[in-house]
């Protein structure tokens, strides 16, 4: 089953592809630095590194690339390795300009750049390659990711494209810890939070009989960042579509134990 969630960079200044129209007062030079900080699922991420344009087209860091698609970054001298899930395979021929995807190596594929001893890699190429979709969104000015996820019958949803009766019952309960469910639909709510810092995120699921076990991480903030003091309610919104007399359980990805659970705390 796929569904799609919103991963919108958000760009200091407009960001353009070869394929879309800029407005007119977007001006850039050649390698001209981009500020920009990641929005991933309603939350503020920095980037390690800013990323670059070069004729148009918008370069990241090839780390910044993995955490946003959540692939694996290895360099081995001139090769670098993108790995997308179990499926794709993307490797970089620093020093010959080439790009292979699977082993076959790409006519048309865009390849890494280096600059001051960082791989940049294409934005909108590894994110197509990830078999995600790219666009521009002018009025809110920022590149949008819309990233196709497989989640073994778990499907991670942005509020927005929830109908208005859905939307209701988020934001019921959305404050109160638990896994809150309505029809297929399920809110994982971690509860209230002192700062930005603390989250929640899914990280795998597994079927054992006649059951879907979801892996849900609990992430705390960085000690070497400092953090608004500002409440937050962190949550997940999702929805499920299981077989017949199947069901489903949340799970603390760190502990295996029940999300939530008193046994947990």
């Amino acid at each position: 089953m796929k569904g799609k969630t919103v991963l919108a960079i958000v760009l200091g200044l407009q960001i353009g592809f070869s394929s879309m129209t800029l407005p007119a007062e977007a001006t850039f030079q050649v390698n001209a630095p981009i500020p920009a900080t990641l929005m991933v699922n309603g939350q503020l991420k920095n980037l390690t590194k800013e990323p670059i344009l070069i004729q148009e087209k918008t370069y990241i860091v090839a780390q910044d690339a993995a955490k946003v698609l959540q692939a694996t970054w290895n360099r081995n001298g001139n090769t670098g390795t993108l790995e997308i899930g179990e499926s794709r395979l993307l490797t970089f021929l620093l020093d010959q300009e080439q790009v292979t995807v699977n082993g076959q190596k790409q006519e048309n594929g865009e390849h890494a750049v280096l600059r001051d001893q960082e791989v940049y890699l294409p934005l909108r190429w590894v994110v197509e390659q990830a078999g995600h979709e790219i666009s521009w969104n002018a009025q809110q000015k920022k590149i949008e990711i819309i990233t196709v996820l497989k989640e073994g019958g778990l499907t991670l949803l942005e509020p927005d494209s929830l109908t208005a009766e859905e939307q209701k019952f988020v934001e019921s309960v959305k404050m109160n810890q638990g896994i809150h469910q309505q029809g297929n639909l399920f809110v994982i709510a971690r509860g209230e939070s002192p700062n930005p810092g603390y989250g929640l995120k899914v990280t795998g699921t597994q079927w054992t009989w006649e059951q879907l076990i979801v892996s849900v991480k609990l992430t705390s903030p960085d000690p070497d960042k400092m953090y608004p003091q500002v409440i937050t309610y962190p949550y997940v919104v999702a929805k499920a579509e299981l077989p017949p007399y199947t069901t489903v359980v949340f799970v603390d990805a760190d502990t295996n134990k029940v999300l939530f659970s008193k046994e947990q705390e």
